[in-house]
């Protein structure tokens, strides 16, 4: 099975939420997986008003054939032009992943989180024991949690191991890092979802980057990469000259000067 971790992973959000040229996404993504995309990472959330598996679709679509991994997300939808549920409820979960195994045309699942942990109004205990019993039935492979606090992983794994943690965490804010820390500790795959939205500058890796031909975007993926021996990233781009922008991050040189900028930056939006 696809290793998870040290990966850039194509996010599906930006493709999905509005409505979009589907047959252009399509060849963005295809591109992205003939470029060496392995992980596909979309949710039931990621939809529009009128399409409600919008982004699960959009998945199954451009993956098939391909064989790469798929991480998809349930217990949230949209419910409306700006409203979004949060029911990670074992009748709730064990519908969601039926309907993903419909959309996806699969017995099994590759990868499943509960989405919104945060917001839902269940106990975690409640999803993931859904999801124990699903992967029981070789419906799920592997378990995942989103949007999730270290206390929450430490009562989810008094019930059974998870496979993937997927939290917002960005190359200059560190949003997750209390977080990150406990999937190192546990040997715990953590994907960095938007890991660029940040306002802070980062003046010494964009001179880098300026001089040596490449994106700041790259080399910020690159450093967020080798802060954690157990993270990936989800990379939101969705024109083809970003999404091969950002695979290439997996694959940036590693240096030094690279180190140095990296660091002094985050220096300076720590004061």
């Amino acid at each position: 099975m696809t290793n998870l971790v040290g990966r850039v992973a194509l996010g599906l959000a930006g493709f999905s939420l509005v409505a979009r040229d589907r047959s252009a996404d399509l060849a963005t993504i295809r591109e992205g997986i003939a470029a060496g995309t392995a992980i596909l990472d979309t949710a039931r959330a990621y939809a529009q008003v009128e399409a409600p598996l919008y982004g699960e679709e959009l998945a199954a679509e451009a993956a098939r054939g391909s064989g790469v991994l798929i991480g998809t997300k349930g217990g949230h939808s949209r419910t409306g032009a700006d409203t979004w549920d949060a029911d990670i409820s074992a009748s709730r979960i064990r519908s969601d992943v039926e309907t993903s195994l419909r959309v996806f045309g699969a017995d099994r699942l590759d990868l499943y989180y509960l989405h919104r942990v945060d917001l839902a109004e269940q106990p975690v205990e409640e999803g993931v024991a859904a999801l124990v019993s699903l992967r029981d039935q070789g419906k799920v492979a592997r378990i995942g949690l989103s949007n999730v606090t270290v206390e929450e992983l430490e009562r989810a794994t008094a019930i059974t191991r998870v496979d993937a943690v997927q939290n917002r965490h960005t190359a200059l804010g560190r949003e997750s890092a209390d977080v990150v820390a406990w999937c190192e500790a546990n040997a715990v795959p953590f994907f960095a979802y938007s890991p660029l939205r940040s306002a802070a500058p980062a003046p010494r890796l964009t001179a880098l980057a300026d001089s040596r031909g490449v994106s700041p975007q790259r080399l910020l993926l690159r450093a967020l990469l080798e802060s954690s021996p157990v993270l990936s990233v989800v990379s939101g781009a969705t024109r083809p000259v970003t999404v091969l922008d950002s695979l290439a991050a997996e694959h940036e040189p590693w240096d030094e000067e690279l180190q140095a900028a990296y660091t002094q930056d985050l220096t300076e939006v720590a004061r």
